[in-house]
């Protein structure tokens, strides 16, 4: 199969046009684009002609849009929930008891909305940090690649690791959380070497149901440095660089859990035990990064880490902003992400672009440090395909790079009307509804709004109706859990946030 777009406007985000738009031909043969050259210059007769030669005079050609951070299993959870502190909301998203395993047909339903809203709106790489309540299998993620696949989109999905009691997890947990409490959540945590054991033995099966699939791949995760042991951390890390694949984690997303970890490493700072434990490097993404000092920033640099900048759930779940210019000026690598559907509520990448390049003008009086329209995009795909595992196959339109690619029509609707500057107008003024086509790998998985390798439809009704009976029983319940314990969880919150406040206390 082979395509040849002629005198597109083209915004390739590559080392030599960058954001910048320019006309151009864009030829793309089987998973690859082969030709970006200058308009009408692309050989389109002969023997070795494109079998579909498209006029693309109205239309801007992307690459697809690389979601570095998201949740799966949000999607169940998905408007459950006002704006929250995470370590209350955590209570109802994740309740850590009282869960039943769902049902593989609903685990790979679940999917499939994630999926189908991140391809209708231009996302066409996510990574997916899946999870699984109350734990992962084999066959759980056998159904959430089996969604990826069906869909067509391309993602690197996890497995979670943790072997810290939840209490462990919470600063001041000893002083606000009941006694009996406290020894259940220690108890029910078997030791960490049993935990690590049956870890990486489903990391191992997890890897090779990714074999003969292309567009999936796998990814080590242990949750966030303080919910895994150094021996936890150390043996992921080394597991993820022999087998070339991401370590991902989450860090420093909240004021609380910069509290605790002041309490757990004696004085050092999250991201300078990491460094001490030699966990950091190339292939570590960080997912929120938002409570870093000056000398974190460096070690980040120093190590290629790439840090997950996550606006919309930071906003709903009031964690702080991330220091946008100071990481940038470090030399730290900014992917971007929508987080998970139920602090966010939405897989829209465009609203995360939107987002990010306004909510910066806020933090800083000097407009020279705002994010840029280049900065911005270059997150979104570039970045986000590295920190998502694919180097530069993805991310970018160049000979040689996978056609993962959106097609936006510039005379639908007004986004693009008048044309300025399509860079400025795809950030600011575009919501997803310009997109005509995406294609993945080289395949067009979605035309003018419809799906077109599923019957998404069909899927979503399915969903709908699957979900609403499971969550009819189970959602109750953990709200009840979320109720019984948040007056606990607010006290610590309260104290770790408001110094005032745990003087008061005392």
């Amino acid at each position: 199969m082979s395509t040849l777009w002629q005198n597109a406007l083209v915004i390739a985000l590559d080392d030599e046009h960058g954001s910048t738009p320019f006309r151009a031909d864009v030829r793309v043969e089987g998973d690859r684009v082969t030709a970006v050259e200058l308009p009408h210059s692309v050989e389109a007769s002969g023997p070795d002609a494109p079998r579909s030669i498209v006029d693309a005079t109205h239309l801007l050609i992307t690459p697809g849009l690389v979601n570095a951070h998201t949740h799966s299993w949000e999607i169940l959870v998905r408007g459950t929930s006002d704006p929250l502190p995470l370590e209350i909301w955590t209570l109802l998203s994740y309740p850590p008891s009282g869960v039943e395993p769902l049902p593989e047909r609903l685990i790979y339903l679940r999917t499939m909305v994630a999926a189908i809203e991140s391809l209708l709106g231009g996302t066409t790489a996510l990574l997916d940090d899946v999870g699984e309540l109350p734990d992962q299998s084999p066959s759980t993620i056998a159904q959430v690649y089996a969604a990826y696949d069906a869909a067509g989109i391309r993602a690197t999905c996890t497995g979670v690791g943790i072997d810290v009691p939840i209490v462990d997890r919470l600063p001041f947990a000893d002083e606000v959380l009941p006694a009996e409490i406290l020894r259940a959540s220690r108890e029910s945590m078997p030791p960490s070497a049993e935990v690590q054991e049956a870890y990486f033995g489903f990391c191992a099966a997890a890897r090779a149901l990714t074999t003969g699939r292309p567009r999936l791949r796998f990814a080590v995760a242990p949750s966030a440095p303080q919910r895994v042991t150094d021996g936890f951390l150390v043996r992921a890390a080394a597991e993820a660089r022999e087998h070339g694949e991401v370590l991902h984690l989450h860090l420093l997303e909240t004021r609380a859990q910069q509290t605790l970890a002041r309490t757990l490493y004696a004085g050092r700072t999250i991201v300078e035990h990491l460094d001490e434990l030699g966990v950091l490097g190339p292939n570590v993404t960080l997912a929120h990064g938002i409570w870093l000092t000056a000398g974190d920033l460096e070690l980040l640099a120093a190590s290629g880490a790439t840090v997950v900048h996550n606006p919309l759930s930071n906003l709903k779940l009031g964690s702080g902003v991330l220091g946008w210019r100071a990481l940038h000026d470090a030399g730290v690598r900014v992917a971007l992400g929508t987080d998970g559907a139920s602090s966010n509520d939405t897989m829209r990448m465009l609203d995360v672009v939107k987002t990010t390049a306004g909510l910066h003008t806020l933090t800083d009086p000097d407009y020279r440090t705002w994010p840029t329209v280049d900065e911005v995009l270059h997150a979104a795909t570039v970045v986000g395909a590295r920190a998502a595992g694919w180097g530069h196959e993805v991310g970018g339109i160049a000979p040689g790079r996978k056609a993962d690619l959106v097609l936006y029509d510039l005379t639908a609707g007004t986004a693009f009307t008048p044309l300025n500057d399509a860079a400025q107008q795809l950030v600011f003024a575009e919501n997803g509804s310009s997109i005509h086509q995406v294609w993945v790998d080289g395949r067009l998985v979605v035309e003018d709004g419809r799906c077109t390798r599923i019957d998404a439809d069909a899927l979503l009704a399915e969903f709908r109706e699957a979900a609403g009976a499971y969550l009819a029983e189970a959602l109750p319940r953990w709200r009840a859990f979320q109720s019984e314990m948040e007056p606990f969880v607010r006290e610590a919150y309260l104290r770790a946030t408001n110094p005032s406040h745990e003087e008061d206390h005392r």
